[in-house]
């Protein structure tokens, strides 16, 4: 074997060993998580509690989904996707066009607007949290779903123009100029080639806008009182006397398990957009 060879094998036994790694740091937690969820309340408040479990206990999960348990987390579920699919559908409705304009378009000032889309995410949250609630109560639509895909929109509605502008920067311009010689107006261009084309795209912005409206926490708790997501609703437990750590472990893996369905169905497609932007 040749030192070059060598080499090779070294790096490449090095990555997959610190793969190895990454992936067990990440995924043990994870695992910990689903066996308390599993475990009945004795064996996990005792030194019984095993990596390899010896019987399954789905009994937490009965329980944190009953109507009349001490936290709604079934309403919980609903309300959070209810909210989380219209934020990702309102940041389309309103990013591609915007995404299409800064991207194809001679936008006025088009530097000064992505500097002020980036510029958002370098302020603390609260700083726009407090004047929002305000207005939205002055407004008289606090604590109702609205509200939330109002707040969730504003926020996670410059990520997904970013997420648009960079896709559609990559797509060709031949076959838009060919439309535009055609006869067809911007809108129709944005509508019937661009959209399809930047299909893989619109998708993963839908997907991160999901995800980042169903694990937002200070938004739901500030904005909402009887209105309630999971989030929230997982830091209801703690509120509790007797404090189940089961139900409360359960509650967990329900709260994650639609956000790790939905990456791992679009997994190949998220990575696609975010490292190559389209195929051409």
């Amino acid at each position: 074997m040749t030192g070059s060879r060598r080499q090779r094998v070294a790096k490449a036994v090095f990555l997959h060993a610190a793969a190895l790694v990454v992936v067990f740091l990440m995924a043990f937690p994870l695992y910990g998580l689903l066996l308390t969820s599993l475990q009945p309340e004795s064996v996990i408040r005792s030194r019984e509690l095993s990596i390899i479990p010896q019987t399954l206990y789905f009994e937490h999960f009965r329980a944190v989904l009953a109507e009349g348990h001490i936290v709604p987390l079934r309403r919980a579920l609903v309300n959070s996707t209810t909210v989380s699919a219209l934020t990702a559908v309102l940041c389309l409705l309103v990013g591609l066009p915007a995404a299409y304009a800064l991207s194809r378009l001679r936008v006025p000032g088009r530097n000064v607007i992505l500097g002020a889309l980036v510029s958002v995410y370098f302020l603390p949250t609260t700083i726009f949290l407090i004047p929002m609630f305000v207005l939205l109560v002055r407004w008289g639509i606090d604590d109702t779903v609205f509200s939330l895909v109002l707040a969730y929109t504003g926020f996670i509605l410059p990520f997904v123009i970013w997420i648009l502008k960079t896709f559609i920067d990559r797509l060709p311009l031949q076959i838009e100029e060919a439309a535009r010689i055609d006869g067809c107006s911007h809108w129709q261009v944005m509508i019937r080639i661009v959209l399809p084309m930047a299909r893989p795209g619109v998708l993963a912005a839908f997907v991160f806008a999901f995800i980042l409206s169903w694990v937002e926490f200070l938004t739901p708790l500030i904005f909402t009182s009887s209105l309630r997501m999971t989030t929230v609703a997982l830091g209801m437990f703690r509120s509790t006397i007797d404090i189940q750590v089961g139900q409360q472990a359960a509650a967990a893996v329900l709260t994650l398990l639609p956000v790790a369905l939905l990456m791992l169905v679009c997994q190949r497609l998220i990575t696609q957009v975010l490292m190559s932007g389209a195929d051409k």
